[in-house]
């Protein structure tokens, strides 16, 4: 029986495939001047999108041979999500971006059935959790939050509650992975939210 919280994510990550391959990074800043800083680009404009449009656009990139031109940020005070669909820009930047702060980045493809999630804190990246893989680095900083998260790894059963793990699927490993960022940011995705005006960047590559 899935919680409320996993019912939400599941639907989110089943019905919207463009989550499939997106690298999405959650990271503390000041502001988005502070997040593109850290980035360490050349931003050749900015425009308003939703995550369809960040798809058309970097799909339109892919097909002229390019890539990691466009990134869509969101944000909820004091957190910022970074969206690339061809890149991993914010990835490569995890330590810069969770300088002061922290930050959690998933990346993958649905499509290669490969996924990661990777927790950084005070320009250190921690831990990483593979799906399908084991847990690497140091998870004590976010270990309230992973509780009942088996689909994660194994280790994060509630076996009082009856939360032990089954035959998971990569949704619901993606699933948990969803429910850790709520956990850890204290934001929801929604269908709407993903869908609302973010600032699209559009970078030189």
């Amino acid at each position: 029986m899935l919680t409320d919280i996993e019912t939400h994510h599941k639907d989110l990550v089943e019905r919207n495939i463009f989550l499939g391959e997106l690298c999405m990074t959650w990271c503390r800043a000041g502001s988005a001047d502070e997040v593109i800083r850290a980035l360490d680009v050349e931003v050749l404009d900015i425009t308003t999108s939703g995550l369809k449009g960040l798809y058309a656009e970097s799909y339109e990139e892919q097909n002229d041979g390019k890539f990691g031109g466009f990134l869509l940020l969101g944000k909820e005070p004091p957190w910022f999500l970074a969206m690339e669909y061809t890149g991993d820009r914010a990835f490569r930047a995890l330590e810069r971006l969770s300088s002061g702060g922290e930050a959690i980045c998933l990346i993958g493809s649905a499509t290669l059935c490969r996924f990661s999630l990777f927790y950084a804190r005070d320009g250190r990246k921690l831990c990483r959790l593979d799906y399908a893989g084991d847990v690497r680095g140091e998870t004590a900083v976010i270990e309230e939050h992973l509780a009942g998260l088996f689909h994660l790894h194994e280790r994060y059963a509630d076996v009082e509650a009856g939360r032990v793990p089954g035959e998971g699927l990569l949704d619901d490993w993606r699933m948990h992975a969803f429910v850790l960022m709520e956990r850890i940011t204290g934001v929801r995705l929604s269908f709407d939210w993903l869908a609302r005006g973010h600032a699209l960047h559009h970078f030189r590559v």
